[in-house]
């Protein structure tokens, strides 16, 4: 039974917007912790589908305290924000509300911080479930195609099933590869968000660049192999916004990712050998993603071209980038006149 006379052990924060029918399962998620002394902020974000209803009904007479907060719309990264101003907890975690924490997820990662004083942030898998069908489209995100992820490469040591990542290329690799580290199968100290907020104008991507950040300012990370969250994917999940088939919105999404970017590189945070990591990733996004995948394949060819000079600009190594732009240069100088 948590003790009410001190702050809890973790600041759980839930950030919702119109999303009441995912909340009983959610909240029921975070009841069926195995580890109990952790306080709950709910962060309504202008929600008007009876939110607030909902999260009265289903936490009336939980031991916890849960804390109900209504604002105007401002994002997720606004919700998350006030959230962090509210947390009294040693650790935060941050819960999306249409995923699912396994029970063991908060034990897991409280022990693992308790003891492990140099480790500032600890995950564990997730497994990615189509939630219309249920179908299990990954058994995990540290794995593709049964193989390890670059990260599970990265040098540390072993503290029982804890890996405790201590190599310095973990930024590189985060920027690069991803060390699949996302908000909802984290435990953050909260130390780490002292002098740190999201970005309100980011709508994707605001979780691989607090990674970095944090990872450049010397944070340890850590992890455990084992599932702890199962994401569900469905038609409004944002991290699944360029996948919808609206052109307009895939390139608004990726707009702000680059952007995002752009800004860290600016920052004069990254060394050297992560500014340059950066830049490869930059021309990537550029190149690849805007201009390849969603402007050249939907026949916005001069737009493309002009991304692949971007890309080129950033990473100018790669001789398929120039191969690539030469040809579809003189494919955009051949095709027939639309007067």
């Amino acid at each position: 039974m948590p003790d009410s006379s001190k702050p809890p052990a973790v600041s759980i924060i839930l950030p919702t917007y119109n999303r009441a029918s995912f909340l009983p399962e959610a909240l029921s998620s975070i009841r069926a912790q195995t580890w109990e002394d952790w306080e709950l902020i709910v962060v309504d974000d202008g929600s008007s589908d009876g939110t607030a209803e909902v999260v009265r009904e289903r936490t009336a007479g939980w031991s916890q305290p849960v804390r109900y907060v209504y604002q105007e719309n401002q994002g997720v990264a606004g919700a998350r924000n006030t959230g962090l101003d509210l947390a009294t907890g040693r650790y935060i975690a941050f819960y999306d509300s249409d995923d699912l924490w396994l029970p063991h997820h908060l034990r897991r990662c409280v022990e693992a911080l308790d003891a492990h004083p140099q480790v500032d942030w600890v995950f564990g898998a997730c497994r990615i479930i189509e939630l219309e069908s249920g179908r299990v489209l990954a058994p995990t995100t540290f794995e593709v195609d049964g193989r390890p992820r670059p990260f599970r490469r990265l040098q540390g040591r072993r503290s029982g099933d804890l890996f405790i990542i201590q190599d310095p290329e973990a930024t590189r690799c985060q920027i690069l590869h991803g060390l699949y580290c996302g908000l909802q199968n984290s435990l953050i100290r909260r130390r780490l968000f002292e002098g740190y907020r999201f970005d309100r104008q980011a709508v994707i991507g605001e979780d691989q660049i607090l990674v970095i950040t944090m990872l450049a300012r010397g944070a340890t990370l850590a992890y455990y192999e084992e599932v702890h969250v199962l994401y569900r994917t469905h038609e409004s999940n944002s991290s699944l916004g360029a996948r919808d088939g609206r052109l307009d919105k895939q390139l608004r999404v990726q707009t702000v990712l680059i952007q995002q970017f752009e800004k860290l590189l600016r920052s004069g945070l990254l060394g050297p050998r992560e500014r340059r990591a950066l830049k490869k990733r930059l021309g990537r996004e550029y190149f690849w993603l805007l201009g390849y995948a969603l402007l050249w394949q939907n026949g916005r060819r001069s737009d493309a071209l002009a991304a692949f000079r971007m890309g080129l600009a950033y990473w100018p190594w790669d001789w398929r980038y120039w191969k690539t732009y030469a040809l579809a240069h003189l494919r955009y100088l051949c095709q027939p006149s639309s007067v």
